[in-house]
């Protein structure tokens, strides 16, 4: 069984509207869920979006171990959108929890928690 990508959504009320972009294309973070499924039904994955000077600026003081971090390098939806998809076209397995547990890594499962 391979997931079937459904698209990405910015949580950000303030980042949500048509054409918006960061002050600084090297410097930014957004929340995202971006959707898969496997057949009708998508679930939501939830994941952080940013470029390598914003999580250094919120990490690097500390040890940490970033589940659901994404890093790019300059402002890029159309990156984004492509990377997600390709991420869902090329993850298998032989049960939807066991594909919905890899993607987990890259996005948090909203359903993880029953595996």
């Amino acid at each position: 069984m391979k997931a079937s990508y459904h698209g990405y959504r910015i949580l950000d009320h303030d980042k949500q509207g048509a054409g918006w972009q960061p002050d600084d294309p090297e410097d930014f973070e957004f929340s995202i869920d971006f959707y898969a499924g496997s057949g009708c039904g998508a679930d939501a994955f939830a994941a952080e979006v940013c470029s390598p000077r914003r999580f250094l600026k919120k990490h690097a003081t500390s040890l940490c171990s970033p589940q659901g971090v994404l890093i790019m390098p300059s402002f890029d939806l159309v990156a984004l959108d492509n990377f997600l998809r390709e991420l869902c076209e090329n993850t298998e397995a032989q049960t939807w929890d066991a594909l919905a547990l890899k993607l987990n890594a890259t996005g948090r499962w909203e359903f993880a928690h029953r595996t």
